[in-house]
């Protein structure tokens, strides 16, 4: 009979166990999930961060209101960066082929790579762009090889040609590219 109630009581404290180790679980669980819905509610979307990037680049240069008002054209467009003459530069063609061990997966990028100028800095450019045409090609690369297949499908690629730009000034020691351009885009995940 003794045995019997030690066996019962056995079996209670561990189903107790059992209840209490899915019960800290679930509540983890729930604590996490909130987390990521919070999360996902305050980063901004590519689009939003283009325009307001856009915003603060006008209004370092004079042509937006410091409270924040846009100064956007009828369309809705964010205002243009700048009214000076512009030129297109060829920064290069590129085939980044990245293995994704993960989901074993390569995929294949295939762009050429153009950026816009100040007329007027062009003569700078070239000369900071030819002394460090190596390193503005690895970061370009770089910055590929670390894109989710997400941000390549994103019709206007708006968060690659950001950090490229970001990283091409950088690479040249001054911001003289205004804006990244691509031609022929093509990327394969095979």
């Amino acid at each position: 009979m003794a045995d019997q109630k030690e066996s019962v009581d056995g079996n209670e404290k561990a189903r107790l166990g059992i209840v209490g180790l899915l019960k800290a679980v679930a509540l983890i669980s729930v604590v996490v999930l909130v987390e990521v819905v919070a999360a996902s509610m305050l980063v901004p979307t590519a689009q939003d961060a283009e325009s307001t990037a856009r915003k603060l680049a006008a209004a370092q240069q004079g042509q937006l209101e410091v409270d924040g008002n846009s100064a956007a054209n009828e369309s809705g467009n964010a205002p243009p960066i700048t009214d000076k003459e512009t030129l297109e530069v060829d920064l290069g063609r590129y085939n980044v082929t990245r293995y994704n061990p993960e989901n074993d997966t390569t995929l294949i990028v295939d762009f050429e790579l153009f950026g816009v100028v100040l007329a007027d800095e062009e003569p700078d450019f070239a000369s900071h762009f030819e002394k460090n045409k190596v390193r503005l090609r690895e970061q370009v690369i770089m910055t590929l090889g670390g894109a989710d297949t997400t941000d390549l499908t994103d019709a206007e690629l708006g968060l690659l040609k950001r950090r490229i730009l970001e990283k091409t000034n950088r690479a040249l020691g001054k911001p003289l590219v205004q804006e990244v351009l691509f031609s022929k885009f093509n990327f394969v995940e095979r």
